[in-house]
């Protein structure tokens, strides 16, 4: 029997498992090492496309399906297997020329499951590129294929607020939408958020709730903190995700995630 045997921990990746560089540290990587070998269940909730996670897998003990695409897809990475998905519906081109006509400055990204189309450009989403490492390249959205998971919305918080309250006069309910940084906004199917994401992953593992954890940082993170027993938030979190949270530990940049299971680790009966 492995000390944190039947709990489960959803992880958001930046600005909560990651610092603000976009690295892993190795303090929080021995502790999801010492959670899993001990009987835990770690994965991932994350705005991410499939390769700008795989970035990292590799260096984490996940062992559950990843929630990827802000809840938009559940995949198994040790098996390469989609194993849910909500994409888009909504007639994606219209929109994107929708949104280009009213928002000349607005940076649109198209993210299907394993790519991302640049649709209109912004140095924001220049900047994204650099950080998932995909190359910068401007593509007309007619030529986009595949199932469109979510589109990326980038500019200055104030310009997407904007865009936000245009999408829920013009569109109402078609979509969620949430803020995943200051200048990202993240545009899904209106079924598709990380709480969902983990509710398909709680029934695939076969967890009790009362064993499900999870940790994030930003707006789009407060559906999968609502689903946890007992949820986590950074020092560095924006304050409506620390308000909402059971508990706050030390920042992204000082090893958020080795806090949470030194948490876990005193609750399933550590020293």
């Amino acid at each position: 029997m492995g000390r944190f045997d039947g709990a489960l921990l959803a992880s958001d990746m930046d600005g909560t498992l990651l610092n603000d560089k976009h690295e892993l540290s190795i303090e929080n990587t021995e502790a999801i090492r010492y959670f899993t070998e001990n009987g835990g269940v770690f994965t991932i909730a994350t705005g991410r496309m499939l390769p700008a996670i795989k970035l990292y897998t590799q260096q984490l003990s996940v062992n559950a399906p990843i929630i990827a695409l802000n809840g938009a897809a559940v995949y198994d990475t040790r098996s390469n297997t989609l194993l849910h998905s909500r994409p888009h519906d909504a007639d994606l081109v219209m929109i994107v020329d929708s949104l280009a006509e009213a928002f000349p400055e607005l940076g649109v990204e198209v993210v299907m499951l394993d790519r991302m189309y640049i649709c209109r450009g912004s140095e924001i989403s220049r900047r994204h590129c650099e950080i998932i490492k995909e190359p910068y390249v401007i593509t007309d959205v007619r030529l986009a294929s595949g199932d469109c998971m979510k589109m990326n919305l980038t500019q200055s918080p104030e310009y997407l607020d904007e865009v936000e309250s245009y999408l829920k006069e013009s569109w109402p309910g078609v979509f969620y939408i949430a803020h995943s940084a200051a200048y990202y906004l993240e545009v899904l199917h209106p079924e598709a958020n990380k709480g969902r994401g983990l509710d398909v992953v709680t029934g695939i593992m076969k967890t009790d709730r009362e064993h499900v954890y999870a940790a994030g940082d930003n707006y789009n993170d407060a559906e999968l903190l609502k689903r946890a027993a007992v949820s986590f938030a950074p020092a560095s979190s924006v304050q409506q995700i620390k308000e909402a949270a059971d508990v706050v530990v030390s920042s992204n940049n000082e090893h958020a995630v080795r806090d949470v299971i030194v948490y876990l680790d005193k609750l399933y009966g550590g020293a």
